[in-house]
This record gives C-alpha cells, structure tokens and sequence, in this order.
C-alpha cells in the first residue's frame, strides 16, 4: 500500500530524480490514516489518506513504466514483479505472521478463526473480496475489530500491479504514442469512476472495497504524469495555487468527510483531485519545502512498515486496555512507528536492496510464492487453532451463543442484503382463525423462538415478515447505501400492504434501536408505521428494544477467561445500554392510536443498576445486541403475559362474530 516504490520519477510530464514532495505526501497519508485510527477529533475522514496512496501509486508505477519502454523499447514484466516482490512481501509476511501468533495468543476464539481466514485472504492478495462480503453479511462477525482489516488496501494495490503494466504495454504497443496511451488510460478510469458511482449507491461495501470501483484513483495519478508541464501554461502562481488546493483538498476531505458520506463515491474527488494537483504542481518550491520537511519525509520513508504495524497494534492494545482513550491510542501508535523503522531497516531495505536477490528476478517471483504459502499455513494453523479453543469447556458455552440464532430459517424467511422480496413464512397452526404476524429487522427475528411457542401453545397461526438491517420504524439511516435504503422502504411498504390485507389479530413489532437517526426522525418514522397498521384495524404490540452493549459480549467473555480478566467487566450499566429517550419517542409515536401496546421485557434482562451478560451460567447475547435463541425462548413466559391479553380480546370478539 502506501510506499510502493522510492519517489523518483523520470517520464513525460514529472521531473527527473528524487521528488521529495511525494516522500512527504505519502507522510501526510499515513498520518491521516493513524490519526484517525486513533480517533483523533476533527479527522472523521482520516481514511482518505488510503485514496491518497492510490493516486501516488498510479503515479508513480505509470511514470516509471513508461520510462523503462522509452529507455529499453520494451517492459520487463519479470523484473517489474520481481521489485513489487522484494518491496512489498518481506515485511507483509513479517507483521502477518506476527498477527497471527499474538492473535492466537489473546483474543477469542472466534476472533482467532476470523483473523485466520483474514490471514488466508490477505497470503493470496484477497483481503479486500474477504472484507468485502464479510462488511455486507448482517451475520457475519465485524470485520472493525479484525487485527487484519488494513490488508485490503495492501491487495487492492496487488490487484492493480498485475493489470496496470499490461494495459501500458498492450497501449504503447498499439499507438506509440502518449497521448494515445493517455486516451486509453482516461477511458479506463471513466469507467471504472461510473462504476464507483453506482456501487456506491447500491452497494457500499464493494465499493469501498474492489479494485474495480478505485482503478480510477489510480487511474487519476497515472494521467497525472502524462500530462506535459509546458501544456498547462501555468505561472509560477498558478501552479503554487494549483498544489496549495491540492495540500487543502486532502486536508479538507480527511475533516469533512465521515463515514456516513457514501464513500467513496464522488466526494472521494476532493482528495484524488488534491492529491493529483499537487504531483502536477510539483515545480512550486513553497509546496515542496513543506511536503519535503524533515518530519514528512521520514514519517514518508517508514510509511509503509508504519501502515502494516499501527493497526494491529492499536487493536491488541484495545484488548488489553478497553477503556484506551486517544491519548492511550497515540501513544501507542507511536510506539508502533519503532516497530515500522526496525522493520524498514531490518527487512524491507535489506530484502529491496539485496544484490544477490536484484540480479535473480525469477528468484524473486518464487519468493512470493513461498510467503503466499507460509502465510496460508500460519493462517491454516490459526484457524486451527482457534477451532481447538472454541472445542475447550470453558469456552463451549460461550461458542454455542455465537451460532444461536432464532430458528428461524433464514434463506427461507428472512429478507436479506438489498433484496425488497417479500418472504413470508407461515408457522403454528395455519388453519387457525388467531393470526399473529412478526415484522420489523433482526431484532424482530430473536423473539421468534417465544413467539413460535406461544403460538404453538394457544394454536395461533404465526406469520413472518422480516428483513435484517430494516426497521419496521419507517427511517433511513445515515449508514444506508442508497440501494438498500431504496430497498428498505419497498420492503416495508410491501409488508405493511400484505400485513393490512392478512388482518391479523395482532402485529408483533421490533426494530433495532441502533440506527443512528435523531429522536425526532425516530418518532416521526415510528408514527408513520404504526398509523399504517392501526388503519388497518389490527392491534399493535410494539416491543421496546433489549438492551445494547457497546462491544461484543461473547468475544468480552471469551477475552476474559484467556486474559484473567473478571467477567464483571463483561456486565454493561443499565443506564447506558437504555435509552429512554427512543422508548419515549414511541409511545408519543402512538399517541391518539387506541390499538396500539407497548411490551417491555427489560426487567427480566437488567437489574437495578446493570444489565446481565450471562444467566444461569448461559449467555444472553450472541454479539452486542441480539439476544440467543436461548434467552429468548426462556422469555417466554413473561412475554405471554404481556401478548396474551392483546390477543385473545381480539379473538373472543372473532368467535363472537361468528355465533
């Protein structure tokens, strides 16, 4: 990723020799992203310091390809994969292994098996398809706290290098020419730009994360060393105004942006432009003294062994001391730039340099295949053992939580991604006059093991409409991608429609009370689902949300027995997981509505002053926020009290209709 290759440039429109503007952005980027990692205030945006990279290495890998053709007449693909291998593997295999080892060492076992297939992932350049996926599966586990979330950026720039020079190679063969070369490389990047523009808006995740959607960066940094510096016909103004924008514009995006921008999308412009505009205008003396300032550069140097430590780090860090705040997270990430030089100096220049190694490039090319298999047999091995703790007794409890999910089948029943398809599943006795209907989003779906036994035990009919990540609260919610808040709001109307046609005795509702909408914006949502369903003459039994953690209750637990920590620390305070103020907000929701109830089972979860992690030496949780199919099936009683009185009023009237 970032520091793919040393900042000299000798082609078309750059300046021969060493660029100490680029040294210093590269310092800049990763500064960015550290910060941010830390959770420094001011730069929600910190992560464009990644896109930075990008355009950097399109700049320079375009540059000096080009250079070797008009040199040489021709591209030694050999040798070119030779130096992205000495450059690169050394110190990725290194903080790979390292990860791996410390990971098996401290952290669950879930998160041992998870980091492993990471690690699996990122031997074979793929990190960023593993995220990808992992990032859009509701249930999977979260891919934040992964010690190896950083390598998908490391195989997008792998994925790059091996399509890049090809499509050089292939342009100069054809045209001879530059300016053609430029051409196709514009088209190219147009491409892939659009791309990025509809994945980002239907589907985040892959955009975020898949070469296709960020060729374009690099794209944008290779037309920036075609273009001929006499062409732009800039004054010495100009072009110093053209690379103080650019140095704003990164800064700007790092402030500005946060991660409910729809990233990257078009606002990714600002720090591609930025980035671009400073390369261009790299004659500019003020912008190179200060890109090319002493803590710059070698922050610039140690760049790359600096990205590959800091995070995982900062993530064993975090295990160690949960209540880190930034000044704790600085300090650590600091220490991890001591790290970064051991390995700059130690691995990376010793392996990158090496004569013995420069002079055998297919030596080099077999090199890689070696780390790819010795990090796939670290991360086997990982995986392994992770399978081993998860196996032992004391853990067992706690791995049967993680994979205690609602019976509910959920290819079958459950709405899933950005499909709006409808998916009704019918449950309990199906000729019986008594419907009961489940709608709302995954917190809907973890009552569904009482609900189906209480229907069982009265001969109700029980009907499910559910779809993961969508409220029945009619709300977007600034972490939609516009394709699936689009598919959200089509699910929900179709549910809502067929729930009014069905008639149901009562509409069990639930909805996940994490979306990051105002107050307002929550009430006024929940006001439009519930005159929805009371129009349709139906009782509404709206559950108020279980309580929500704000961390992982089986990986705390699991941490805890592995570091000696107490489980108390597991236990979360019921003033912070409540918050009374949505639960307010839905009962003013259904003010004048006379047939809507409000269920609440916080009681049988929280104590006076905390809410419990575990019961009966069982766990409550599967992660931060659902309940175990578990808990809730033993929460059947109480919820029978509080749904049984809703419904059978509504049913001795149906019979009654019918004498």
């Amino acid at each position: 990723m970032p520091g793919t290759e040393r900042a000299e440039l000798c082609a078309c429109g750059g300046r021969a020799g060493f660029r100490p503007d680029i040294e210093g952005l590269r310092g800049l980027a990763v500064l960015l992203v550290v910060a941010f990692h830390c959770g420094m205030p001011g730069l929600s945006g910190g992560f464009v310091g990644v896109d930075v990279f990008f355009v950097l290495s399109g700049y320079l890998i375009t540059g000096l390809l080009i250079a070797e053709i008009r040199e040489t007449g021709k591209l030694n693909l050999l040798e070119f994969y030779a130096r992205r291998v000495r450059r690169l593997l050394p110190a990725a295999g290194l903080v790979i292994a390292v990860t791996l080892l410390v990971t098996a060492a401290m952290l669950a076992p879930q998160e041992v098996i998870f980091a492993g297939r990471a690690g699996r992932a990122a031997a074979v350049y793929m990190s960023n398809l593993f995220f990808s996926i992992n990032a859009a599966n509701y249930f999977a586990p979260n891919v934040k706290t992964n010690p190896l979330l950083h390598t998908w950026s490391l195989a997008v720039e792998e994925q790059f290098y091996l399509f890049w020079p090809l499509l050089i190679l292939l342009g100069l063969r054809f045209s001879r020419s530059v300016r053609a070369l430029a051409v196709v490389e514009a088209a190219v990047t147009l491409a892939s730009f659009g791309a990025c523009l509809w994945w980002t808006a239907n589907s985040g995740a892959f955009a975020f994360y898949q070469l296709p959607a960020r060729a374009w960066e690099f794209g944008v940094g290779g037309l920036a060393v075609l273009v001929p510096h006499g062409d732009l016909r800039l004054s010495s103004i100009g072009r110093q105004a053209l690379g103080w924008w650019g140095i704003w514009g990164i800064v700007l995006s790092a402030i500005v942006i946060t991660d409910a921008s729809n990233f990257p999308g078009w606002i990714a412009l600002i720090p591609v432009a930025g980035t671009a505009s400073v390369l261009i205008a790299s004659a500019d003396a003020q912008v190179v003294a200060l890109l090319g300032s002493r803590p710059l550069a070698i922050l610039g140097r140690l760049s790359y062994s600096w990205y590959l430590w800091h995070w995982p780090i900062l993530v064993f860090a975090l295990v160690l001391l949960p209540n880190l705040g930034i000044a704790g997270k600085v300090t650590v990430a600091a220490a991890s730039l001591a790290l970064a030089a051991a390995t700059h100096y130690l691995i990376e220049n010793p392996v990158r340099f090496h004569p013995f190694l420069k002079a055998r490039p297919a030596l080099c090319v077999g090199l890689a295949a070696g780390l790819a298999a010795g990090s796939l047999t670290a991360a086997t091995l990982s995986m392994r053992f992770g399978v081993h703790l998860s196996n032992a007794s004391e853990m067992k409890a706690i791995t049967a939580a993680v994979a205690d999910i609602a019976l509910l089948p959920r290819d079958k029943c459950v709405a899933l991604g950005e499909s709006a398809a409808l998916k009704t599943c019918i449950f309990g006795n199906a000729s019986s006059a008594t419907h009961v209907v489940l709608f709302g989003d995954s917190h809907a779906i973890q009552w569904f093991n009482p609900l189906l036994r209480i229907a069982e035990s009265h001969g109700w009919s029980l009907t499910t409409m559910v779809k993961s990540g969508c409220p029945a609260a009619d709300i977007v919610s600034p972490g939609f991608s516009s394709g699936f808040a689009a598919s959200c709001a089509a699910w929900r109307e179709s549910a809502i429609h067929r729930i009014v046609s069905l008639r149901p005795a009562v509409v069990f509702t639930a909805s996940a009370a994490i979306y990051r909408v105002s107050v307002e914006d929550w009430r006024a949502g929940t006001h439009r689902t519930l005159l929805a369903l009371s129009d349709g003459g139906m009782e509404v039994a709206a559950m108020r949300d279980t309580p929500i953690a704000g961390f992982d209750i089986p990986t705390c637990l699991a941490r805890s027995l592995r570091l000696f920590h107490t489980g108390r620390a597991c236990e979360i305070e019921r003033a912070t997981v409540l918050d009374p103020a949505l639960f307010e907000a839905e009962k003013e929701a259904a003010r004048g509505l006379p047939n809507v109830h409000f269920l609440d089972l916080t009681d049988q979860l929280c104590r006076a002053d905390a809410c419990w992690a575990t019961s009966q030496g069982e766990l409550i949780y599967r992660d931060s926020n659902h309940l175990t199919g578990t808990a809730a099936e033993r929460l059947t009683q109480p919820l029978e009290a509080q749904l049984v009185p809703i419904v059978m009023p509504w049913a001795y009237a149906k019979r009654s209709s019918y004498r």
